[in-house]
């Protein structure tokens, strides 16, 4: 429960919102007590595709009210990279951009290179744990050899899942079967390994539902993330599967088509998310998305839900440590 010493205020107001990836804003962001204050950032990836909503706020209040949160999927080798900071820079990043209710964050190693990079920054900061995993655009890279590499990582005491794995069919930068072989090959050794499973999945829907029945235990932890896809499928699996969550991030906040979805998923199977560096919410598009943006997204699903901030940040935290056995 928030008591006045213990609640925090963490706003940004927006002197301008960015209409494309080249446009900048500066945004101050303070919390009571410490300032921070999100500076003029690098570009951001592209929003997906995904029809916009008309409403864009120039200002915008969250109060935490003492809450905390993890951000459930994030890749913080990335969001420094594209900040021209090195791995030591996460602190003073942090400490910059991040409000008091930062507890820590997922961050998700899903190809090759980003595999020492991901170890050094759990290796050196106790609020990351991460996921090791190969996303579907990197399938064709999938060797015996990645795979006794992933293998290794699952007995990292920080290591709490294997991800992003799935498929995409939008980029098809791997072809289909390969990337259905890997998918299914990947989720068999998660089982093994006994680790909870993070799925990418987008404009695959049947292929990806058929290969988790196929594969996974009707009782596996699975955070399906950055869930874009439709309500009828996030039904389907949350019937399934009684221990997988959602994961929305930014885009909710711009994709007016997603506010059926929210609707579906109820709190209790909701994870906060970023995917940093892409998906920034309103009023960071085009911004590098990082987790000190979560609040924005939580504030949206409290508004499209009709329900407090408070049991929004307070479920979502609670499933984190339900699928991640992340310290709440």
């Amino acid at each position: 429960m928030a008591t006045p010493e213990n609640t925090y205020l963490y706003y940004a107001t927006v002197r301008s919102v960015p209409t494309d990836n080249n446009a900048s804003t500066h945004n101050q962001v303070r919390a009571k007590g410490p300032s921070f204050t999100v500076s003029p950032t690098a570009k951001g990836k592209g929003d997906r595709n995904l029809k916009s909503s008309s409403e864009v706020p120039q200002q915008k209040t969250v109060d935490l009210q003492g809450a905390r949160y993890w951000d459930t999927h994030t890749h913080v080798d990335q969001i420094l990279k594209r900040h021209s900071l090195p791995l030591s820079g996460y602190d003073t990043f942090k400490a910059t951009n991040f409000p008091p209710g930062f507890a820590g964050c997922v961050s998700v190693c899903c190809e090759i290179e980003a595999i020492e990079p991901t170890i050094e920054l759990i290796d050196s900061q106790p609020d990351i744990v991460a996921a090791f995993g190969i996303h579907p655009h990197n399938a064709s890279t999938y060797t015996d050899e990645v795979e006794n590499r992933l293998i290794s990582l699952m007995s990292h005491p920080k290591t709490v899942a294997w991800g992003e794995i799935g498929l995409d069919y939008h980029y098809d930068l791997s072809d289909r079967d390969v990337q259905r072989r890997v998918f299914e090959r990947q989720i068999e050794c998660a089982v093994r390994a006994r680790k909870p499973i993070v799925v990418h999945s987008r404009e695959a829907e049947e292929d990806t539902f058929t290969i988790m029945k196929k594969a996974m235990p009707k009782d596996w932890k699975v955070h399906v993330h950055c869930f874009t896809s439709s309500g009828e499928l996030a039904q389907q699996l949350m019937d399934e599967f009684p221990n997988l969550y959602i994961g929305f991030t930014g885009v909710i906040t711009f994709a007016g088509a997603l506010k059926k979805v929210v609707n579906t998923v109820p709190v209790e199977r909701i994870l906060l998310e970023t995917d940093g560096p892409y998906m920034a919410p309103i009023p960071f598009r085009g911004e590098v998305c990082h987790s000190g943006h979560i609040p924005f997204t939580a504030q949206k699903i409290s508004d499209i839900k009709k329900v407090p901030l408070t049991t929004v940040l307070e479920h979502a935290l609670r499933n984190s440590h339900n699928m991640y056995g992340v310290a709440i």
